[in-house]
């Protein structure tokens, strides 16, 4: 494949457009906070109304219900991955990297990256996975089986959003040398804004770390990987990015969504008992 050469009228070198780093940012944080919400309010919410647990509490970094729920603590994962499928099946009907596009597709790494919350679950023996095994034995037994399909759905996950990467490198719509420039704004953004909602959590400090900073800059460390990842599975590439330009939609939404998120969302929402 031909590398795309930017020039100008005059036959000499333009300089290479390069996606906007405060949009992208904005996106990323949307995104993530799209990807914890289908977690908790869509997957914990809704099973617990199907299955007619009462929801007590719902934050940013946990659901409270009236009993323990296999379901309800399935639903969670359940429902991050299902949104991810979604958004990867609706991206292949694109061939261009627009805003809306990276929109897709940084949601949808957001949201498969949570099947990593399997192995930590088997790791710690806690949180939601733990809750799914718990009382069944052999009780190690089920919890390297809980790790196992975790890291296989990991890296099936990790392989699928790297393709999009590696054929928009292909298509001549990413730069190889951009790869990075898509990932850490959203990665920064988006573990920022689940940090900072993570200290308001009415459960307690330990939340910050494990529910906060652990399940965004820890689970979604996959990111850190794709870019190296692309550089081994493409050849000649094109030194110019499909430009995503200064947005300020985008900008004014992250705002509002990350101002809700935080200060409303942060705290938790009781319901009544």
């Amino acid at each position: 494949m031909l590398s795309r050469v930017p020039t100008t009228i005059a036959g000499t070198r333009a300089v290479p457009a390069r996606p906007n780093l405060l949009t992208l940012a904005s996106i990323g944080s949307i995104a993530c906070i799209a990807a914890d919400m289908a977690h908790e309010a869509l997957g914990h919410g809704i099973a617990s109304w199907l299955t007619g647990d009462r929801l007590l509490l719902l934050s940013t970094v946990a659901t409270q219900n009236a009993s323990p729920n296999r379901a309800v603590s399935a639903a969670g994962t359940a429902a991050n991955v299902l949104l991810g499928i979604f958004c990867l099946l609706l991206l292949r009907r694109t061939r261009k990297l627009t805003a809306f596009a990276y929109f897709l597709w940084i949601l949808a790494a957001f949201s498969l990256f949570n099947s990593g919350y399997l192995v930590v679950s088997a790791i710690s023996n806690s949180s939601d996975w733990a809750n799914v095994i718990a009382g069944l034995s052999p009780s190690l037994l089920w919890r390297c089986l809980l790790a196992f399909i975790g890291a296989i759905l990991y890296v099936f996950a990790f392989r699928w959003i790297a393709s999009f990467l590696i054929d928009w490198v292909n298509r001549a719509e990413l730069a190889r040398s951009d790869a990075w420039r898509l990932i850490w704004p959203a990665y920064l953004a988006g573990g920022a804004a689940m940090t900072l909602a993570a200290i308001f959590n009415p459960i307690g400090p330990a939340l910050i770390l494990l529910s906060g900073i652990g399940a965004s800059f820890g689970l979604n460390c996959g990111f850190l990987f794709l870019p190296g990842f692309v550089a081994s599975h493409t050849g000649s590439q094109t030194v110019l990015t499909c430009p995503i330009p200064f947005r300020l939609f985008w900008i004014v939404l992250a705002i509002v969504t990350s101002g809700i998120f935080i200060a409303v969302l942060g705290p938790g929402i009781r319901f009544p008992q």
